[in-house]
């Protein structure tokens, strides 16, 4: 079933269509979104990759992992990250979801910026939070060019910070933009 949806995600939508979306629900009746979540990634990662997917890029918002947990989980899955900054990028919203740290001028000696990584300053800001995932994308696959997928790791924790309808707003215009949707809650 897994591939399956993988094949969808990777041979997206028609014309006028929105985007596939896909939604992992973790419980504690069914514990294995995290499992599901990252194969679908690895997945949808080596198609981009082998040019089978009309994505041509991965935008990954990072809620709930580092985007050091992302890094290694391609490593470790034995996806080439040394030229993933052509076909990837990871909005690290993890580190400092509020921006305290960056208002108190607080080093994070943990945080380790790399050429994958982009920093979210304040996550209850979703305007901002689509424009950055809108930008991050359009530099892996260029202005108009082509379409890119975007993974949320963990939607039920933007909740924490933004209301609903607002929420939905995001997941609605990301849709109707083209992008695909993969969403971990």
């Amino acid at each position: 079933m897994a591939d399956t949806i993988c094949r969808t995600l990777r041979d997206g939508g028609l014309e006028g269509e929105h985007a596939p979306a896909l939604t992992i629900k973790d419980s504690i009746a069914s514990p294995f979104g995290l499992d599901v979540f990252t194969h679908v990634l690895t997945q949808l990662s080596n198609y981009i990759l082998a040019g089978k997917s009309q994505s041509r890029g991965l935008v990954i918002v990072a809620f709930c992992r580092s985007p050091s947990f992302y890094v290694d989980l391609l490593k470790r899955r034995g996806i080439d990250v040394t030229s993933a900054n052509k076909w990837i990028q990871i909005l690290d919203c993890y580190t400092d979801p509020l921006g305290w740290k960056v208002r108190l001028n607080i080093e994070d000696l943990s945080w380790e910026p790399s050429a994958l990584s982009t920093f979210c300053k304040d996550v209850r800001d979703l305007d901002k939070l689509y424009s950055s995932i809108i930008k991050l994308g359009q530099g892996l696959v260029g202005q108009g060019k082509g379409r890119f997928s975007v993974a949320i790791d963990l939607v039920s924790e933007m909740l924490r910070h933004a209301s609903i309808t607002s929420v939905a707003g995001l997941l609605s215009n990301l849709r109707s933009h083209g992008m695909y949707l993969i969403l971990f809650s």
